[in-house]
């Protein structure tokens, strides 16, 4: 038995209703994100810069040690950076106050490792001059004065990494903050 279909007469606004959609960060565009990478990217370039100036050449012992240790912790936290940029695109754009308050005392650990890169820099330059203290007993004069100069180069590699990295993460956590905390 064959049904009957009535004709149905509608006009195609009646059919589909059109809604102002707000457009979310879905894997699209991520432009907070897409400024850290540009941030950490010139970063990445200013610290090849210096190890090809030769920025550590002639380093060695503790100071060192603790210059590679900022280095590897500015990039772990540039990481962590960027997630936390990342997560801030899709959370500015929804609005949710809770998770922002995550965000803000998660760029909290950020601004702190700018102050623990600065005290690393100087432990690594009281290592150094450590080593120079050693010098002191030394009976060649000669030898005394460069193993100074060598503490003195070791301690000031360290400072200067320390203070470099700092001023790489404390770029990124005022990005950052900077983001969350603006009027909406």
């Amino acid at each position: 038995m064959a049904q009957r279909v009535e004709p149905v007469e509608h006009r195609a606004s009646e059919l589909i209703e059109i809604r102002p959609v707000a457009v979310a960060v879905t894997g699209g565009m991520r432009p907070l994100f897409l400024r850290w990478l540009c941030i950490a990217t010139a970063s990445g370039l200013v610290l090849t810069a210096l190890a090809l100036g030769g920025f550590a050449r002639g380093a060695n012992g503790a100071p060192l040690a603790v210059t590679l240790l900022i280095v590897a912790a500015t990039v772990a936290l540039a990481g962590f950076a960027g997630l936390l940029h990342w997560r801030a695109d899709v959370t500015l754009v929804r609005g949710d106050e809770a998770e922002l308050e995550r965000l803000r005392h998660d760029a909290n650990l950020v601004f702190y490792a700018v102050a623990l890169f600065q005290v690393l820099g100087m432990i690594g330059a009281l290592l150094g001059y450590r080593e120079q203290a050693h010098s002191a007993a030394l009976p060649d004069g000669q030898a005394a004065v460069h193993a100074l100069t060598v503490g003195l180069g070791n301690g000031l590699t360290a400072t200067l990494a320390g203070v470099v990295c700092s001023v790489i993460v404390w770029v990124m956590f005022l990005h950052l903050q900077h983001e969350l905390d603006r009027p909406r």
